[in-house]
């Protein structure tokens, strides 16, 4: 201790008592401020949560339409190698009726 706190014992006491009344109240002003943040954080999560959901959901939708649309695409090129195919058999008819006519 020193020369004046040995003086008065019960002045260093009270200021302890004070710093110490004071570290109590900052640290319960920290724990408000502690449970206002996770209540936010515990809401925001939730929102997050569903926006994830409602996000996978169209995901999946849009999976689903991709792959209607590949084979709806295959399907396309299926029937234009088949419209090439009925188109060279139309001219190799109409190069037979013309050389038919010709004779």
């Amino acid at each position: 201790m020193t020369p004046q706190a040995e003086g008065r014992p019960n002045g260093d006491l009270q200021e302890r008592l004070a710093l110490l009344e004071q570290h109590v109240q900052r640290a319960i002003e920290l724990i408000g401020t502690l449970r206002a943040e996770n209540t936010r954080l515990t809401t925001e999560r939730r929102s997050l949560e569903a926006r994830i959901a409602d996000l996978r959901a169209e995901a999946e939708g849009l999976r689903v339409r991709l792959e209607a649309i590949g084979r709806l695409e295959a399907e396309q090129r299926r029937l234009l190698d088949e419209r090439r195919q009925l188109l060279g058999q139309v001219e190799g008819i109409l190069k037979d009726l013309a050389r038919i006519e010709g004779l």
